[in-house]
């Protein structure tokens, strides 16, 4: 594994934190709603699942954490279009959307460092 560029470097601290940020709204979104333990497991462990992949900076595992990402986000636009006013709902497109796009600009950012090194 070679060492990151800075730009690289902060494409996966922002992928790290909008992931975050798309697991809490998950979260408080099954909290607010009162949701049943198995379908709090449905929508959490697709998003952790990729995670030690990606912990080992295997592009591989981002690439298919962007598809799973598409998913969530047809699911979160439905919410957007359900409840038009709902912060919480509007919070989660943004999320995914920013998740998704980090994540594709480190995929080739990083794809390059790596094919160069």
């Amino acid at each position: 594994m070679t060492a990151r560029a800075t730009l690289t470097q902060r494409l996966w601290v922002a992928l790290w934190l909008c992931w975050l940020a798309f697991a809490l709204q998950q979260c408080w979104d099954l909290l607010r709603f009162d949701a049943p333990p198995a379908l709090a497991v449905l929508r959490i462990v697709p998003l952790v699942i990729f995670v030690p992949g990606v912990w080992r900076d295997n592009l591989h595992s981002v690439v298919w954490l962007c598809f799973v990402t598409l998913f969530y986000f047809i699911s979160s636009v439905e919410a957007v279009f359900a409840r038009p006013n709902d912060a919480v709902s509007i919070g989660g497109v943004v999320a995914i959307v920013l998740l998704f796009v980090v994540s594709t600009l480190y995929i080739r950012f990083r794809g390059r460092e790596q094919r160069s090194a």
